[in-house]
């Protein structure tokens, strides 16, 4: 293994004040995105026949080298919460070679309906899986069977990314997470360890994962208003040849041409290897694709600034401040994803409750006392307690 693992990094503070999004930040960061062509032109592949062994290669598609491995990722990669077998399967034609999944997205049938695309499409594209069905405390032999269930049902023997879902520091530099994934490798059903987080520890356990050494991708949750707040960890990523894809960039932004310039300013940071969307139509995907090969404009990433001050009072940023203030210890962001991502956004009842259902019963809703801290303390000023009564009455 090319990278050496220090579980001893110590959980670093999170404090509000992280998530400010301020003009000159935001801006400078887009005027990297805005310079970023001439010097990335090799990064973004932009004369592709000059990048060697690039997976399932199409023109009309950018890539960009993961991390310090000789892997090249497409620009936009496709997820699993939303799965429309045509539209992955013209995708992985016009060029996509990543395919993330997890046995939870849509009760299970995302994953059954990319074994089938599978049979024929396996040897073009990696596969990135969550670690959420894994059987942790019980024996390899348990772990080992359940692993091959899913690989069965994928068509697939191994998968190129297992991803270890870890949403505080400390969980992410967990010494046992080396331990498995070591185990794993050797059986030859692993190629990489990536990491993925939510809230409402996104920076300290992306940041913790990107020290440890374990990791070749880290896959936080960044939409726009969290793009500001994750800047230290993309220069730490990059730094440290650690490959960033990007989840749940879009919660929240629903006009299109917000979302193509926001695709534009992501894949103007270098840091950042490929954008994991679930996309719904042919439409949406030619326009991400043609998106991420363009340069974001002055006046877009002055649009998207303006976009992300908004206050709208309905787009949770997942950053994770509620949690941190609630006095009764629930788990208010991940209630929030349930509510206001998964059911509201994504129409996604069934992914809702899943999450809902892996809360423990002292972090759940039914918990909350109605003392409004949450909602006091949320940047959005969201009614957060709607959410958390709405997820009491229907996500059990």
């Amino acid at each position: 293994m090319s990278r050496e693992f220090n579980p001893s990094i110590a959980r670093l503070n999170t404090m509000s004040k992280q998530y400010t999004l301020s003009r000159r930040s935001f801006l400078k960061s887009g005027s990297l995105a805005i310079a970023a062509p001439a010097a990335a032109i090799p990064a973004l592949a932009a004369d592709n026949q000059s990048i060697p062994k690039i997976l399932n290669q199409q023109d009309g598609m950018a890539y960009r080298r993961l991390g310090d491995t000789d892997i090249y990722l497409s620009a936009i990669s496709l997820g699993g919460l939303v799965m429309e077998p045509d539209v992955h399967r013209y995708g992985i034609e016009k060029g996509v070679n990543l395919v993330h999944m997890s046995t939870s997205y849509i009760g299970g049938s995302s994953i059954v309906e990319l074994g089938k695309i599978m049979k024929d499409m396996r040897d073009k594209v990696y596969i990135a899986l969550k670690d959420n069905f894994i059987p942790y405390g019980k024996s390899n032999d348990d772990i080992l069977k359940k692993l091959d269930e899913v690989l069965k049902t994928m068509n697939t023997d191994y998968v190129d990314f297992f991803m270890f879902n870890r949403n505080n520091g400390d969980d992410a530099g967990d010494p046992g997470i080396l331990e498995l994934f070591t185990m794993l490798k050797e059986e030859g059903k692993v190629r990489y360890a990536g990491l993925t987080s939510h809230n409402p520890e996104i920076k300290a356990s992306t940041n913790v994962g990107i020290k440890s050494g374990l990791y070749s991708l880290v896959m936080p949750a960044m939409n726009p208003k969290m793009f500001d707040a994750m800047a230290e960890e993309m220069k730490l990523a990059q730094e440290n040849k650690v490959g960033v894809m990007v989840m749940k960039s879009m919660s929240g932004v629903r006009d299109r041409d917000m979302q193509l310039a926001y695709i534009k300013k992501l894949m103007g940071n270098p840091a950042i290897a490929t954008i994991n969307k679930g996309i719904g139509s042919f439409e949406m995907f030619d326009d991400y694709a043609k998106a991420a090969k363009e340069v974001l404009t002055g006046q877009e990433d002055w649009s998207l600034y303006k976009y992300a001050q908004t206050n709208p009072k309905q787009d949770c940023m997942m950053c994770g401040e509620c949690t941190r203030q609630c006095p009764q210890g629930i788990d208010v962001s991940t209630i929030m994803r349930c509510s206001d991502y998964y059911y509201d956004q994504c129409g996604d009842a069934i992914q809702a409750r899943a999450t809902y259902a892996e809360l423990p019963f002292s972090r759940r809703a039914d918990r909350c006392i109605d003392c409004e801290t949450c909602e006091k303390g949320c940047p959005n000023h969201l009614p957060i307690r709607q959410h958390l009564a709405r997820s009491q009455a229907f996500f059990v």
